[in-house]
C-alpha cells in the first residue's frame, strides 16, 4: 500500500505538471526567435536604403548647395577715394582705369579670400549634416577641388566694391592748363620790363584762348601806363563772344607775382565720368560762372583767380596749332607740382561747378 501510495502520488505530480506546462502559451521562443530576426532584417535594410540614398560627392553636389549669389566685400559708407588723387590722376595720364582696378584687386584680396574660406567651411558642413558624407572624404574633396571651388563662389560675387567707392567719392577739383609753344607767361613786373607783345608769345595766345579782341587789349594797356609792342589786330568778331571781361583780364594780370604762370580753368569732375569713359577723352566743357586765372604749379604762386566766364567754355585737350590744353587733377598731396588748393588754401567749392567731359 505503501508503494502503491508512492506512485499514485508520482502520478499525480506528474499530471499537476503537465497541466501547468499546457497552461503555458505556446511557441513562445518560437515568436522572439522570429521577431528578432525580422528587426534584424529591418534594421540592415534601413542601412542598405540609406546607403543608397547616399549622394556621391561632385562638384555639381556642392554647387547645389550654394547661394545664388554672395557679397564677399561689404563697402562702408565712409570709403571713398577721395584721398587717392595721385592713383587717379595716373589712370588719366595712362587714359586707362587698369591702374585703378589693380589698386582695388590689391585692397579686396585678402577679405576676398577670408570671405571663400568661411563659405566653404559651411558647405563642408552641409555635405556631412545633410548628405552623410564622411568628414574625412569631405576635406579631401574639398582640398582637391579647392581652386575649382573659390572660382565658383567668386563668379557669383554680387559685391562691387570698386563702383561703391567711386559712389562715395566727391566731386575732384580740377585744372586745365594752357600749353603753348612759347612757354608760360611771368609775373607783371617782369613782363612790364620791356613790354607786352601779342605776336608771339604766351601773353598773345592768352588773349586768342580768351576770344578778346587784341586790338581792345593794346588800347587798355596803353590807358593804364603800360608798354606794348608790335600788331595787336582788330579782330572785330571777337566783339561780344569774349569768355571775360577786359578788366577782369587787366585785374588777373597785374597781380600776377610769380614766374612761370599758365592760363588756369577750374572746375570740378565727376569720378564716375571719368571711370564711365575710360579715363580718355578730348574735350571739356567748363561752366558759365567758373572761373580761370593765371596759375604756377612749378613755383607755387599765381593770381586771383578773378576771370569769371560769360559763356560755356569748349576746350580741346589735343594740342592743336601752336597751344592745347592740359587737364590735372587739384592734388594738394602732389609731391612733384603745386596745387591751387595748397597754395591758396581753398576748399572744393572755390572750383566752381563740375565740367562737361567729351569723349
Amino acid at each position: 500500500m505503501r508503494g502503491n501510495s508512492r506512485t499514485f502520488q508520482a502520478a499525480c505530480q506528474n499530471k499537476a505538471r503537465r497541466k501547468i506546462t499546457e497552461g503555458r502559451p505556446q511557441g513562445r521562443l518560437f515568436s522572439f526567435m522570429h521577431f528578432h530576426t525580422h528587426h534584424v532584417r529591418e534594421i540592415k535594410s534601413c542601412r542598405t536604403q540609406v546607403r543608397q540614398m547616399k549622394k556621391k560627392l561632385t562638384m555639381e553636389l556642392v554647387k547645389s548647395l550654394m547661394e545664388e549669389s554672395y557679397t564677399l566685400v561689404w563697402t562702408d559708407y565712409r570709403d571713398n577715394l577721395d584721398g587717392n588723387r595721385g592713383l587717379l590722376q595716373e589712370c588719366l595720364d595712362k587714359r586707362s582705369p587698369e591702374p585703378l582696378w589693380e589698386k582695388a584687386e590689391e585692397w579686396c584680396g585678402d577679405s576676398e579670400w577670408e570671405a571663400a574660406k568661411e563659405i566653404m567651411e559651411k558647405l563642408k558642413e552641409r555635405c556631412v549634416l545633410f548628405h552623410d558624407s564622411d568628414e574625412e572624404e569631405v576635406e579631401s574633396f574639398f582640398e582637391e577641388h579647392d581652386d575649382e571651388i573659390r572660382s565658383e563662389i567668386y563668379a557669383r560675387d554680387d559685391s562691387d566694391v570698386l563702383m561703391e567707392l567711386i559712389k562715395h567719392t566727391d566731386d575732384i577739383p580740377v585744372r586745365v592748363e594752357m600749353l603753348s609753344d612759347y612757354d608760360c607767361i611771368n609775373s607783371n613786373w617782369w613782363e612790364s620790363q620791356g613790354g607786352y607783345r601779342y605776336e608771339e608769345s604766351y601773353f598773345g595766345d592768352m588773349v586768342d584762348a580768351l576770344r578778346l579782341n587784341p586790338a581792345r587789349v593794346k588800347k587798355m594797356l596803353v590807358e593804364k601806363g603800360y608798354t606794348v609792342h608790335g600788331c595787336f589786330p582788330n579782330r572785330k568778331s571777337r566783339d561780344g563772344k569774349e569768355q571775360v571781361t577786359y578788366e577782369h583780364f587787366y585785374q588777373e594780370l597785374i597781380n600776377s607775382c610769380c614766374g612761370a604762370n599758365l592760363l588756369t580753368y577750374i572746375g570740378k569732375v565727376s569720378l564716375k565720368d571719368l571711370y564711365d569713359i575710360g579715363f580718355s577723352f578730348k574735350e571739356v566743357i567748363i561752366p558759365k560762372g567758373n572761373y580761370c586765372g593765371i596759375f604756377s604749379s612749378i613755383y607755387g604762386g599765381g593770381s586771383l583767380f578773378g576771370m569769371e566766364l560769360q559763356q560755356n567754355v569748349k576746350l580741346e585737350l589735343k594740342p592743336k596749332d601752336r597751344y592745347g590744353f592740359r587737364f590735372r587733377l587739384d592734388n594738394e598731396k602732389s609731391e612733384t607740382e603745386c596745387s591751387i588748393q595748397h597754395v591758396y588754401g581753398a576748399c572744393d567749392s572755390f572750383f566752381g561747378e563740375t565740367l562737361k567731359i567729351v569723349s
